[in-house]
């Protein structure tokens, strides 16, 4: 995978979290999940690229690295 496919996976991670939702327990579980699909991702993506820069991921992500 190339830096660019890096960007859009990270581009489409914060896009979902874009639209907020008015009830704060569903937002609350919504950015979980967005969380964890990102260091799930994150964690796939070091592993085929030792290189990968996990911190540089998150942010891109619009996420803390920790829950």
């Amino acid at each position: 995978m190339t830096i660019e496919d890096y960007k859009l996976i990270a581009q489409s991670i914060w896009r979902s979290g874009y639209i907020k939702d008015k009830n704060k327990v569903r937002q609350q579980a919504k950015e979980k999940m967005r969380h964890l699909i990102a260091i799930d991702i994150a964690s796939s993506l070091k592993n085929e690229n030792p290189r990968f820069d996990q911190s540089k991921f998150y942010k891109a992500c619009g996420i803390d690295e920790e829950i």
